[in-house]
């Protein structure tokens, strides 16, 4: 096998300039380009296709991206660089496919090894998100159809509105006076309850269930 032909999307041209550094000093990789937004970025590219774009755009991105690739060609990976990256947000909109979720300041090594593992179809997650992801698969698999919902506290009816109007967990923490880590508590119990995956998913079930309203 050849290099993992890479692309590299950033905001900030100082990182930009890191991440192809970093990518060209590894002969397992190759790098193909780099630009500020995806758009930018195909013009660059020439018809060059990556199997693997690292960027620190939101993973709501990642689908839009693709989309600007021939169907033809596989869809790159992605490696996403994130300020928060075991926030809840992320879960929502994480690709479907093989990514990778690092901090932004994560090691020269930790990039390159999550470049390589999802050029291989792999997922590269922290642990705070995987495990979230495991406790809600086991919940959903454990909850029979048609079992009624558990009943949501106050607290809980007050935080799932939160999420309804969009709210991050920072802005909960803060209109309700309360830690991230406890809205995290809170957030828990409420997919639970619910038997929910993500927050839209929750957010649904809520209003399915009458515990809110849009």
């Amino acid at each position: 096998m050849g290099p993992v032909r890479v692309a590299v999307i950033a905001a900030s041209s100082q990182e930009r300039a890191s991440l192809q550094a970093l990518v060209e000093a590894n002969p397992a990789l190759e790098f193909l380009g780099s630009a500020a937004d995806a758009g930018t970025l195909l013009d660059c590219l020439a018809g060059s296709v990556p199997e693997v774009i690292v960027t620190d755009s939101a993973p709501a991105a990642g689908d839009a991206l693709k989309t600007l690739f021939e169907p033809s060609h596989a869809s790159p990976s992605l490696v996403l660089l994130s300020d928060d990256p075991d926030s809840d947000w992320i879960l929502d909109a994480l690709p479907a496919d093989a990514a990778a979720i690092l901090p932004r300041d994560a090691m020269p090594g930790e990039i390159v090894v999550s470049i390589e593992a999802v050029a291989t179809g792999l997922c590269v997650l922290p642990p705070d998100i995987l495990a979230r992801l495991l406790a809600a698969t086991r919940q959903s698999q454990q909850k029979p159809s048609g079992e009624p919902f558990e009943a949501l506290t106050l607290r809980e009816i007050e935080v799932l509105a939160m999420l309804a109007d969009g709210l991050g967990n920072k802005e909960i923490a803060r209109q309700l006076d309360i830690s991230d880590n406890t809205v995290k508590f809170h957030l828990s119990s409420i997919f639970g309850k619910l038997g929910a995956t993500n927050r839209t998913e929750a957010v649904m079930l809520g209003m399915r269930h009458g515990f809110i309203m849009v």
